[in-house]
């Protein structure tokens, strides 16, 4: 520009015309670029007038005295209208100069504007990706917008280092044009301008990216390498966060045309604002990235804990390691030091598992070389490596492209190699996966040191178990004998196999079996079941022994725990089988080989819960010999297996006893249930079943009289043992603990117990002892006939209230309906009939039995008129009890009534009894009676109030002229006509609120002062009688809404009334307190000023104690009615104030009720709505 200014020697015009310069260069938009061009021009051209013109048409030039110059280069944006036309050479000159900064800061303003433009237009789409979590959908978008707003294809790539290693890998890539996308999507971190950004943590920009990577010193990408090309334009910012590099955004520019100034400053604020956005995304990665590296190692130590399966732990524990390192597969070696080869043990992998078991030489591939050296080793090109395999590849038909060796030896030495190929994602092997390999090979050596150990301990066994199986071979053929004895067969067949057997395996010539047989004795015994040889005689079949006696062979030499060895002549076996004892009691000789004379063998046959079922004596043995320690191992087996089979056996026995026996109960019961038998038969049925049960002698039936509790004996079944007086009394006994009681273990009293009720009881006795099961099914017999008998008294129960309820029915003038719970319509009177005129109704009803009772009550109401609302409330409450209301029609009003019927007992359906009564005429008759009353009560007001006026101006005239006698009668009268003017007001007000016409001034006010204006008046006559009178009240009740006036009538009668039946020195106690309730607040406004909200969820409560006599309980029910009084102090008032206090109460939607013991004075309590001001 300078060279286009005028020459001037004058340093002053120099920088006159720098300053022109700079004012035009300098503006920011076209407005002040105009203005500045119109301020200047009169400077340069002062004898001149000067226009700029642009945006509009070119002017004419017609005009001779005006010059037209246009401005552009190229293209013309505007003109210079100079006039006068005449211009010197300096002005000419200045003119030129001007007009050339004219084009400059024209087209500096352009390229303001523009870039301005596009950088708000960035910064909206920025703002629109703020919220994207896709990073791919963010970097497409982004450089889109790019290439359209600097008009050249941009594309956009970001990197991380992988795994915190010193590799890069590639995660997003946006590429406006497909020959641009960077083939290699990892790359040392010493690589590409990328790599360094990573190191300096700075923003990079590139206009000569070889340069600039040389300038950094890191290589070009390889991929830049490969096709010999670099990118025009290269900008790079760091993606950072707490202080740290987590990976860097990128965008490059292949186009051949250069970006100006703009353009790269427009690319640079976009990556910028790219490496913002990104930073959240980067992180929740890298987040996720390290749970998940967290979780796998967390797999991979619990799969390591499996050290009773470790091969299924190794190949486990293999599988998640291939996961943590994200490798298509993997491999564990063993080393087989005896070949010197190393063997493919476990596999992972879907191009792996065939390898498994091949054997690889050391000299071999890569993996026998790392073994070799004990050193890891990690080749990310394997495709380029010499030392390769090519043979496994053709075997798995998988291509290694890269792999990873980890040699390692066990703490207990030995030697395992770990092998992973093929990063997925192309990602290369890092320094970082050795560490973490060398951890997993460690926790798998010691899950090899721990295989090995289990594999000598198992070898141990196994040898152990071959030994045993080598000396005791002739005990597996005794076991063998097994199935024999457990096979179901006869208790005699089975009693002899085992004595044969026992006695021919220990070559024994003699032998006894004593078997369990507690059924009928009092206590277990043994009794012998079988015998052979010399015992035939020694113990015949039917010999006792106790088994309590068992115990004295705790004193005798035993083998273990089966096997006892007794000599006739010792004292354990004269009190074991009931034999004098010795005068020389003898002990066997426990370390004699040769069998005595009377010695012989105990053997204890235990079930499996170690019981003793039986015992086998053996005798006489056919050597002569006592068994060696291999005979009484082998009884000792034999001994165990015929116990079992013995309590099998009984079992099996008692099994088909129970069924037996219950199959006779269910035969009784169906007899007794199909036919109509009387009671004492089917007790007498009962009774002789029960006999045939237990095998007893006799039974008596004791039955019991509910209504004088006496027992009588009605039958006896056989000759009974025991005295009528003992029977009932271990009758009684029996239904009164309601259980089984005994007399002695042959005799027992069963209680015949029903649903609802004893029945009796049926004692039963004989010569064989009861065990627990045969009082158990006693017990179902019982019982069973004690329901029998119970439905048969039931049933005709029914039958008489059936007849009874019909004959009431039929005999009274109110229509009754027996109605069950789910509405139908069970029977009717007649008396409802004609009430409801069913005669006339359109086609007239003739019965309705069976019908829903809402069915019937809706023709009623079409039939005769009858009003809705009160046959809706009929329809909601006709199985509700106690429930009452009216019906009113064109017939009349008729009063109803709901009570609960009870159950009819066939089928336990729930009824209820609606009675129904015409009260026309008493309706009429009581509002004849309401209207008189209301007419005498008016008629009575006026007189009495002018009776009380006389009174009054008699007294204030001529009091003082009066005797005493005329004083107190006319005070007498004025004192009966206040009370009965009262009277008359009371009844009004009563009735007032009760029509709905006595207005109530409801305002806030405070409770206190209502107790004290009522407390006050009495307190000299409580002071008179000594009654003291106490008020508490609740912090929390601090305002009542209601009318105070009416408020303080109640408690005036309340108190008054307290007053009145509290005894001398008593005391009266007013309490006011809150009581929770659910209902909606209301929100009031009495006045602009004042606005009152009542709570719903709490009332006021306020209640008056005294100690007085008290109230009946018959009397607090009706207490509040016109008129009543309690029955021990009629005559002391109206009857009317508690009708007022209720009328009153329930007028403020409060309730009132009273608490009231005989003897303990009564609390009346009422509740009362809160009033809480804004």
């Amino acid at each position: 520009m300078i060279d286009h200014l005028p020459a001037d020697s004058n340093d002053h015009a120099a920088v006159r015309w720098l300053t022109i310069a700079t004012t035009l260069l300098d503006a920011s938009h076209f407005a002040e670029f105009e203005q500045r061009a119109l301020s200047i021009l009169p400077l340069v051209l002062p004898r001149h007038q000067v226009a700029l013109l642009h945006d509009s048409p070119a002017p004419s030039s017609l005009d001779p005295m005006t010059i037209v110059r246009p401005l552009g280069e190229g293209e013309v944006w505007g003109w210079l209208s100079i006039r006068p036309a005449t211009l010197t050479d300096a002005e000419v000159e200045a003119l030129a100069a001007i007009e050339h900064l004219l084009v400059v800061g024209y087209e500096r303003v352009k390229r303001r504007a523009t870039q301005y433009r596009l950088r708000q237009r960035l910064q909206v789409e920025v703002e629109a990706l703020r919220d994207s979590d896709d990073p791919d959908l963010l970097c497409r978008q982004l450089g889109q917008l790019l290439g359209e707003l600097i008009e050249c294809p941009v594309n956009i790539g970001v990197v991380i280092p992988f795994r915190s290693s010193v590799w890069l890998e590639l995660v997003v890539q946006y590429n406006a044009r497909s020959e641009d996308a960077l083939r290699s999507h990892f790359w040392p971190m010493s690589t590409d301008l990328s790599g360094a950004v990573i190191k300096l943590g700075v923003s990079i920009s590139s206009t000569d990216y070889p340069a600039d990577c040389a300038r950094y010193d890191v290589r070009p990408h390889p991929d830049y390498e490969a096709t010999n090309t670099t990118p025009l334009y290269w900008v790079g910012v760091p993606i950072r966060a707490t202080g740290k590099t987590l990976g860097v955004v990128y965008a490059w520019i292949m186009s051949e045309s250069a970006l100006h100034d703009d353009q790269r400053r427009l690319l640079d604020d976009a990556v910028y604002a790219a490496g913002y956005l990104l930073r959240p995304i980067v992180t929740g990665r890298l987040a996720v990235e390290v749970q998940q590296q967290r979780e796998a190692w967390q797999s991979l130590v619990v799969a390591s804990q499996h050290v009773l399966n470790p091969d299924h732990a190794l190949q486990e524990m293999l599988e998640m390691s291939c996961r943590l390192l994200e490798v298509d597969g993997g491999g564990l070696f063993i080393f087989d030091e005896q070949q010197h080869e190393l063997i493919f043990r476990y596999a992972a992998g879907e191009h792996t598992q065939q390898l498994v078991g091949m054997r690889i030489p050391l000299h071999h591939s890569i993996i026998g070389q790392a073994f070799v050296t004990g050193k890891p080793v990690i080749v990310n090109d394997a495709l380029n490596d010499p030392r390769r395999s090519f043979t496994i590849d053709r075997l798995t038909g998988l291509t290694c492209r890269n792999l990873m060796v980890v040699p390692y030896t066990s703490p207990s030495g030995a030697p395992i190699c770990l092998e992973y190929v093929n990063r997925r994602r192309g990602a290369p092997f890092i320094e970082h996966d050795l560490e973490q390999v060398a951890i997993i090979a460690n926790l798998m050596g010691l899950l090899i040191d721990e295989q090995s150990q289990l594999a000598q301990v198992e070898t141990v066994i196994m040898q152990r178990v071959r030994d045993i199986e080598r000396r005791n071979t002739d005990l597996r053929s005794v076991l063998a004998l097994n199935r024999e004895l457990l096979v179901e067969q006869p208790p005699d067949q089975l009693f002899r196999l085992i004595i044969d057997t026992i006695s021919r395996r220990m070559q024994f010539r003699s032998a006894a079996l004593f078997v369990s047989r507690r059924e009928h004795h009092i206590h277990q015994v043994l009794e012998c079941v079988a015998a052979t040889g010399a015992l035939v005689d020694e113990f015949p079949p039917g010999t006792h022994v106790s088994a309590n006696r068992l115990d004295v062979l705790v004193n005798e030499w035993s083998f273990g725990e089966h096997c006892v060895i007794l000599n006739r002549r010792s004292q354990s076996f004269a009190v074991l089988f009931d034999r004098v004892r010795s005068s020389e009691p003898q002990l066997p000789d426990v370390g004699a080989a040769q069998w005595n004379d009377g010695d012989v063998l105990l053997v204890l046959l235990r079930a499996a819960n170690r019981a003793v079922r039986a015992i086998l004596l053996l005798d006489h043995p056919v050597k002569g010999q006592r068994p060696d320690v291999a005979d009484l191992q082998a009884l000792t087996v034999y001994a165990s297996i015929a116990g079992t089979a013995i309590d099998m056996a009984l079992l099996r026995n008692r099994q088909q006893q129970s069924l037996a026996r219950l199959t006779a109960l269910n035969s009784l019961g169906m007899v007794i249930n199909t036919q109509s038998l009387p009671e004492l038969q089917v007790l007498e049925l009962t009774a002789r079943g029960m006999i045939e049960l237990v095998d007893a002698l006799w039974a008596q039936i004791v039955l019991l009289d509910h209504r004088s509790d006496d027992l009588r004996l009605e039958r006896s079944i056989g000759t009974a043992s025991l005295g009528p007086d003992v029977v009932q009394t271990l009758a009684r006994r029996a239904l009164v603990n309601r259980r089984p009681a005994f007399r002695s273990a042959t005799t027992v009293a069963v209680p015949l117990r029903g649903t609802q009720r004893m029945i009796g009881a049926i004692v039963i006795g004989g010569e064989q002892a009861l065990d627990s099961a045969d009082v158990e099914i006693l017990m179902l017999y019982a019982t069973q006939a004690a329901v029998a008998v119970e439905n048969m008294r039931l049933l005709e129960d029914v039958r008489r209230g059936r007849d009874h309820l019909a004959q009431v029915m039929a005999a009274v003038h109110d229509g009754l309906i027996l109605i069950a719970a789910h509405g139908t319509i069970v029977i009717a009177n007649e008396a409802l009939y004609r009430l409801a005129h069913t005669a006339e109704w359109s086609p007239p009803l003739t019965n309705m039995n069976g019908e829903l009772f809402t069915d019937l009550l809706n023709r009623w109401a079409d039939q005769r008129n009858l009003d809705p609302e009160t046959v809706a409330l009929l329809q909601r409450s006709f199985t509700v009890a106690d429930a009452h209301g009216e019906l009113i029609g064109q017939d009349g009003v008729f009063a109803w009534t709901v009570t609960q019927a009870g159950d009819l007992v066939q089928d336990r359906v729930q009824t209820f009894l609606l009675t129904i009564r015409d009260v026309t005429a008493a309706k009429e008759a009581e509002q004849l009676r309401d209207d008189l009353a209301h007419m005498l009560i008016h008629d009575l007001r006026q007189p009495l109030t002018t009776i009380t006026l006389a009174f009054e101006r008699l007294i204030h005239e001529l009091g003082d002229l009066f005797t005493e006698r005329q004083q107190q009668a006319v005070q007498i009268g004025q004192n009966s006509t206040k009370r009965l003017l009262n009277l008359v007001n009371t009844m009004l007000d009563i009735g007032r609120i009760e029509s709905g016409q006595m207005p109530l001034e409801r305002e806030p006010f405070p409770i206190e002062q209502v107790i004290e204006s009522v407390i006050n008046p009495i307190s000299i006559q409580a002071q008179l009688k000594g009654v003291q009178v106490v008020s508490r009240i609740d912090p929390a009740v601090r305002m009542l809404f209601a009318d105070r006036e009416i408020i303080s009538r109640v408690l005036q009668n309340l108190l008054d009334n307290a007053l009145k039946f509290s005894p001398e020195g008593g005391v009266i106690t007013i309490e006011v307190g809150l009581k929770p309730t659910t209902g909606q607040p209301q929100r009031l406004t009495l006045s602009d000023e004042l606005t009152v909200i009542v709570p719903g969820d709490r009332m006021a409560h306020v209640s008056v104690h005294d100690q007085g006599p008290g109230i009946p309980l018959e009397d607090q029910q009706r207490i509040f009615d016109r008129f009543r009084q309690s029955g021990r102090h009629r005559g002391k008032g109206s009857g009317l104030g508690l009708t007022f206090c209720k009328l009153a109460v329930a007028a403020h939607q409060g309730t009132i009720w009273v608490d009231s013991t005989p003897d303990h004075g009564s609390t009346f309590h009422f509740t009362l709505p809160l009033a809480e001001i804004e």
